[in-house]
């Protein structure tokens, strides 16, 4: 009895990244790009998306790129200074507690609408 022998494949990061950004950005099937790449295993795209945290039920956009993002949610680099970032984080939680604070008015509000009008403002759960 002829034993079969089992050929696996390993791949750095660095290329399982590379072929998982260009999947994301359109145009190119996982089965082509297995093909492309010579990649045996047919789930193995999927594998390491599933690794790296791309959710299989909710894939990113075909062109999802971090770059476009409108907002700048980039990493703290060393052109912020520490004092820059401690003066950015106290700003941020005075607009947190700004918004709880109007919230908790906003709340206040309608509860004493309710109380004097003698009238529901607020929506009820599975109302339609």
């Amino acid at each position: 009895m002829e034993a079969k022998t089992r050929t696996t494949q390993l791949y750095d990061e660095s290329f399982r990244r590379r072929v998982i950004s260009e999947f994301l950005e359109g145009g190119i099937a996982k089965r082509e790009l297995n093909r492309k790449y010579g990649i045996l295993r047919h789930s193995a795209i999927t594998d390491w998306m599933r690794q790296y945290g791309y959710s299989h039920d909710n894939p990113l956009p075909k062109k999802f790129k971090f770059d476009s993002l409108p907002l700048d949610i980039s990493m703290p680099t060393s052109e912020k200074s520490k004092e820059e970032l401690q003066k950015e984080i106290r700003d941020l939680k005075r607009k947190l507690e700004d918004e709880q604070l109007r919230s908790e008015a906003y709340r206040r509000i309608i509860q004493k609408a309710e109380e004097e009008l003698k009238i529901s403002i607020k929506k009820k759960p599975g109302t339609k």
